[in-house]
């Protein structure tokens, strides 16, 4: 999978622009504040819907404008597609080769991209939140039906935390308590199974590409949800046993505290959670790992590579490590780097590469 060209109207600093990519490794080159990381963003944006970063919509809009437009040509061996993203105001419309599509979770899956820039190293080091979102975004990626269950589990769980409420007031029907109960299990346990898989997917990876850009062992991803997952065939009367132990204590909080709404996740090194124990390198090379290994677990599940977008990384490494990492540009996925400066790249990549210089959200020669 590969994007080809990309247009963009009225997106952050950009009032226009039309870049062609290489099927192979493409450099962005230029000063802080610039515009070559909105790149990176809006290619995220035009796959995922939303920006990789934690802003609103809006804020994507060029200041002084009434509208953006993302606009991308995708391509693999298969198939061409046009994917557009037109936003305003009052909210923004996908569509593939010129056709409205009113689901996201119909669009997400048209293309798929892995993104690394630095700030990443928030999925270690805040809070629960970020790492579910961002396993709840790759496993969409490449499951159709997962944002469908999530979203409908978002739906029951709200839908049951407003009766706990109701319950502390006085008032209860238990039966649609118990239906309401019913329905968050059965999307609970569809969930813990999408996330088991993703989570052992990532694990035959990860550890060896750890291995191979740093030169250490030990890494893996621990699954912590708050439920007992070791036997999935009986994972639903679990759940219900544990929902049932805790009932006056849901009802006390008025919130629902068994589910996947809670889960999380842990970087593990050598066994010792990287989050108490971890170093600053050794925090950044555990995520560039997890996204590295990702790539192949795409490529297992989808058939094809996704794109890879990396974002001033070279300037994250010593000149060991980089040439490591480089062994990854050199197959056959398509990647898309933002630098500042082209001599933390090595000159043989450079040589092969289309490279854009970028001064005030412009392309320059």
């Amino acid at each position: 999978m590969r994007i080809d060209k990309l247009q963009l109207k009225n997106f952050r600093n950009y009032d226009n622009l039309d870049i062609k990519f290489n099927e192979k490794l493409n450099i962005i080159i230029g000063n802080n504040a610039q515009g070559k990381t909105n790149i990176l963003e809006a290619i995220y944006f035009l796959s995922i819907t939303k920006s990789n970063l934690p802003v609103n919509d809006k804020t994507c809009i060029r200041k002084n404008q009434l509208f953006s437009k993302i606009e991308g040509n995708i391509s693999s061996d298969n198939y061409k597609k046009k994917l557009s993203i037109l936003m305003n105001a009052n909210g923004k419309k996908l569509l593939v080769n010129d056709n409205e599509i009113k689901k996201h979770s119909d669009y997400i899956g048209n293309f798929r991209v892995i993104i690394f820039n630095p700030d990443d190293i928030r999925l270690i080091k805040e809070a629960p939140g970020n790492r579910r979102r961002f396993i709840n975004i790759e496993i969409s990626q490449l499951y159709g039906k997962y944002i469908n269950i999530l979203n409908e589990y978002n739906v029951v769980l709200k839908q049951r935390n407003e009766y706990l409420k109701v319950i502390k007031s006085g008032k209860i029907n238990q039966v649609y308590f118990d239906i309401l109960t019913e329905k968050l299990v059965e999307l609970a346990v569809q969930i813990y199974d999408y996330r088991i898989k993703f989570i052992d997917s990532i694990n035959r990876y990860v550890d060896k590409v750890y291995k191979e850009i740093s030169g250490y062992d030990g890494l893996s991803i621990k699954y912590l949800p708050n439920v007992d997952i070791s036997n999935m065939d009986n994972i639903k009367k679990i759940m219900e046993d544990k929902l049932i132990a805790n009932y006056n204590r849901e009802i006390f909080m008025g919130s629902t505290l068994i589910g996947p709404h809670r889960d999380d996740f842990s970087f593990k090194l050598d066994d010792n959670d990287l989050l108490l124990y971890g170093s600053q390198g050794q925090i950044k090379m555990a995520i560039l790992s997890l996204k590295l290994s990702e790539i192949d677990v795409f490529k297992d599940v989808c058939g094809e590579y996704p794109v890879l977008l990396l974002d001033d990384l070279f300037s994250e490494l010593d000149l060991s490590k980089r040439n490591k990492v480089i062994n990854y540009l050199n197959r056959d996925i398509q990647t898309i780097v933002t630098t500042t400066d082209l001599k933390n790249i090595d000159k043989h990549l450079v040589k092969s590469a289309n490279i854009y210089k970028i001064y005030n959200g412009k392309i320059v020669d």
